[in-house]
């Protein structure tokens, strides 16, 4: 036999015994290292062009891959986080509403634990506020001491979570500004009289401080930031760890977090990728993890993208895709979503293009102050209030200073990223807005976003289905159809409700047999013709609806329109669902008591009377707080 036949025969052999017996050894996988920030917009930090001194984090792009259009999905931590723990939207889990505990449903998960399951040792540092009842997200450790260290075996790949507060809203409150600005080297700390003060601000010396407090929090972050990347280098993974950096949504002040703008929802996200893995994470054109990156990102896809970098299997059930990886996808399109905030009611869908945000304001008589209680800690809150009641507001705060909204907003924010001119009603635009508005709507109903619901509904039939996504999401073809269908009416009935004129089939969606229907249609009656004799008239018979939330919306739109004079019958469904037994109701009912100011009067006493110890979670907690406004007020 020839030499070399017998050479290869041997090798093919020795193949075969290996295979059987030791299975040749797996590409390495990489460590994942996530480092987050709360409250950061991406025009903040020095690598987006911002003022803060931040060289370690502006080290990290300029070594790696920025994205230039990475966007959250909700401008606010909770909902935020719950998209990014599951991959699937606040809107689909039920998880938008602040303080909420929605149910996940089976099979989903956190992604940690596909991680987990691989292999992979997950560490959480620490933040776990997503909005959902207790699950298992797949956390080995989570805790204010979860590091990588503490993995027995140092050759298993670890996926590791540092989630930083020190920027959070909280830090502009009382003497945390200066506490933090005198830890930090006077050449970083920020001065206030050269801080650029954006055009939806009044120009005042409170201003100007806040925002280079604002800097001052970058730049410890930027320190905090450093000390991770130290430990990494000192246990010599910084060759073997993917490093991902990114802002929770926008900087916690007004115009920031909680509003669907560039400002509350574009975020910094880096990415540094390390040599031996430069094949492996790929954009979707193929081009590496290195530069700048125009590509519209949302946080929905952080957690596919990791389980791609770790060549996980990415689950049907995840909404989001991969953006970095063998299987990255591009997006023409990302979401931004918002609803309650705190106590303060809202329900708004944005929807941003390459060069184009649209904005769908459902409740257009929300008043452009709608910042609930905790954002008064923040010194530019009270500034704003102080400008608006002095008439002292510059023309690009119209935000801030408007009373009610247009049921659509259309901003070009390449050329405009402070949204300052809406092109709404622009002719030029028309094209832009109607692809947009129906872009939007295709995805509300693709996604089949739970907002519609109103939220005391929401909870009552998530009980009744298992979850708030089981609600539209129903086993069997023959459900699965009427499911859709009824998703159809609602959505048609909540869309409707900003339109102007009122559309005709309004009156008739009184009588709907579905609560939801019914519901929107008293929003629709209330918003333009709770002045008029029929609408009135339609309002006071919607207060024997069968639906406790349908009355407290005619109740309110009657107490709320004919201050002094509104009928005793919506006084007295409000009382009733005050002291009913439906802690959801109830907290529904306080909430819109605490909105009409002093035209809610003859209902202080009895709301400051209303024992809510044992209900559950956030009705508890939003009721306390505003029995506790309520009895203030009745002091004399």
């Amino acid at each position: 036999m020839p030499r070399i036949a017998a050479v290869l025969i041997l090798a093919v052999l020795a193949s075969a015994a290996f295979a059987a017996d030791e299975k040749p050894p797996a590409a390495p996988r990489p460590n994942i290292l996530w480092i987050s920030a709360e409250d950061l917009s991406a025009g903040t930090l020095g690598c987006y062009g911002g003022a803060a001194r931040t060289p370690r984090i502006d080290a990290l792009a300029a070594g790696g891959l920025r994205f230039d259009a990475a966007f959250s999905a909700a401008p606010v931590c909770a909902p935020s986080r719950s998209a990014i723990i599951t991959g699937v939207m606040p809107t689909s889990l039920g998880s938008l509403p602040m303080r909420c505990r929605a149910t996940l449903p089976s099979p989903m998960s956190g992604f940690p634990k596909l991680l987990h399951e691989a292999g992979y040792h997950c560490t959480n540092n620490s933040k776990t506020d997503y909005n959902l009842a207790p699950f298992d997200a797949g956390w080995n450790e989570s805790g204010r001491t979860a590091h990588w260290r503490s993995r027995a075996d140092v050759s298993q790949p670890f996926f590791a979570v540092f989630n930083f507060t020190v920027t959070h809203e909280s830090g502009l409150f009382g003497e945390k500004p200066r506490q933090v600005r005198e830890s930090l080297p006077a050449e970083v700390r920020a001065d206030p009289a050269t801080t650029v003060v954006p055009p939806f601000y009044p120009d005042t010396p409170v201003i100007r401080t806040s925002l280079a407090h604002r800097l001052d929090l970058a730049a410890a972050l930027d320190r905090d930031v450093g000390k991770v990347l130290d430990e990494l280098a000192a246990d010599g993974l910084a060759d073997s760890t993917i490093v991902l950096f990114w802002g929770d949504h926008g900087e916690g002040i007004p115009h920031g977090k909680r509003f669907l703008t560039e400002h509350g929802l574009r975020v910094p996200l880096l990415v540094h990728v390390p040599k031996r893995f430069a094949s492996l994470a790929t954009l979707p054109d193929g081009v590496g993890a290195a530069g700048v990156s125009s590509n519209l990102v949302s946080l929905l896809d952080l957690g596919p993208t990791t389980l791609d970098l770790a060549r996980v299997a990415i689950p049907s059930w995840m909404e989001g895709r991969s953006f970095l990886g063998p299987h990255a996808e591009r997006a023409d399109v990302v979401v931004g979503v918002a609803d309650r905030m705190d106590a303060a009611p809202g329900f708004g869908r944005s929807i941003r293009d390459p060069r184009f945000r649209y904005v769908r304001n459902f409740l257009p008589w929300i008043d452009g102050d709608d910042l609930p209680d905790y954002a008064s800690g923040v010194p530019i809150t009270g500034e704003l209030r102080a400008s608006r009641a002095a008439g002292t507001l510059p023309p690009g705060a119209t935000w801030f200073a408007r009373t009610k909204r247009p049921a659509e907003d259309l901003y070009d924010v390449t050329r405009d990223p402070d949204q300052l001119r809406d092109l709404a009603t622009d002719p030029a635009h028309a094209a832009d807005l109607g692809r947009l508005r129906g872009s939007l709507r295709a995805w509300m109903r693709s996604t089949r976003d739970t907002g519609i619901l109103p939220e005391a509904i929401l909870r009552r039939e998530a009980r009744q289905a298992g979850s708030e996504w089981a609600i539209f999401h129903p086993s069997g073809s023959p459900q699965e159809a009427a499911a859709v269908a009824r998703y159809d009416r609602i959505l048609a009935a909540a869309w409707a409700v900003a339109e102007d004129p009122m559309p005709a089939e309004t009156v008739a969606r009184l009588t709907d047999a579905d609560a939801a229907v019914r519901f929107w249609a008293v929003q629709a009656i209330g918003w333009h013709a709770a002045a008029t004799d029929d609408g009135v008239a339609r309002l006071e018979a919607a207060l024997g609806d069968a639906e406790p939330a349908v009355r407290i919306a005619a109740a309110r739109w009657l107490i709320a329109s004919r201050p002094g004079t509104a009928p005793v019958a919506a006084i007295a469904a409000l009382e009733a669902a005050i002291r009913g037994d439906d802690a959801d109701i109830r907290m529904m009912a306080l909430v819109v008591v605490d909105q009409l100011g002093d035209r809610g009067r003859p209902l202080w006493e009895a709301a400051a009377t209303v024992d809510v110890s044992k209900d559950p979670d956030f009705p508890a907690e939003y009721s306390r707080r505003t029995i506790a406004r309520l009895k203030r007020r009745l002091r004399p």
